[in-house]
């Protein structure tokens, strides 16, 4: 199969959270990708959360949602985007069997292929799985549903504070650093991973702690201080 990506060309995504993704975190999406040209990607997307008609009000708005998460919108997206697509399609190793597996989130790509509609599927989920929700969150900020990543982290030690804020736009992927109110500084786009896992995985204060998913289409301000005391 050709990897390099058709211009113009028709991508539809499709993305399944894993059978055992309990509500209200489950859900599927879809994602067409029109790339009309080197610089222009029209994208239609739209997504679903599923199986919450047993849950309790209280319960779904306790985990961070609303009670109305369904969301569709079309538009164009920053022509970086097609450069990501290309890249991670070209690299994945991609099967033509459709598999299905309880613990695993299911993700198939329509194509055309010799003048036919094909359906793919991508063995390396993981890669794809960050891949799509960098993409979706680009798709909120791009349409306003949500504002660019902040995060604000407060050092306190020995008696001196240092304010550490840090701001990321998911639409054109930069990532800066500002100190004290400083100049912000440009970080490389491959750290945000790390510091987004680092405050998922760390137990500075009970609201993080409260939190059994960290979703990248919500975003929030925290205001972090080591050894377990701080406000938020």
């Amino acid at each position: 199969m050709d990897k390099n990506i058709q211009i113009p060309g028709l991508y539809i995504v499709r993305f399944q959270s894993a059978p055992v993704v309990p509500a209200p975190f489950a859900h599927f999406f879809t994602l067409k990708l029109d790339i009309r040209s080197q610089r222009e990607m029209n994208v239609d997307f739209t997504i679903q959360y599923t199986d919450r008609e047993d849950m309790d009000e209280d319960d779904i708005l306790d985990e961070g949602f609303t009670l109305d998460d369904d969301y569709a919108w079309k538009g164009d997206v920053p022509a970086l985007w097609i450069t990501e697509f290309q890249s991670i399609f070209s690299s994945s190793k991609i099967i033509r069997q459709r598999e299905e597996k309880e613990f695993e989130d299911f993700i198939e790509i329509e194509l055309e292929e010799n003048g036919k509609r094909v359906t793919v599927y991508p063995v390396d989920k993981e890669r794809w799985n960050y891949f799509l929700q960098e993409l979706m969150q680009a798709i909120f900020e791009v349409s306003e549903r949500e504002k660019p990543f902040e995060l604000s982290y407060l050092v306190i030690e020995g008696g001196k504070s240092e304010l550490i804020e840090l701001k990321a736009s998911f639409a054109d992927k930069s990532l800066a650093l500002k100190k004290n109110g400083g100049s912000a500084e440009s970080l490389k786009w491959e750290r945000l991973q790390k510091i987004m896992d680092t405050v998922y995985k760390a137990e500075f204060i009970e609201e993080i702690k409260a939190y059994k998913e960290w979703r990248l289409h919500h975003s929030r301000r925290w205001a972090l201080v080591p050894n377990g005391s701080g406000c938020g």
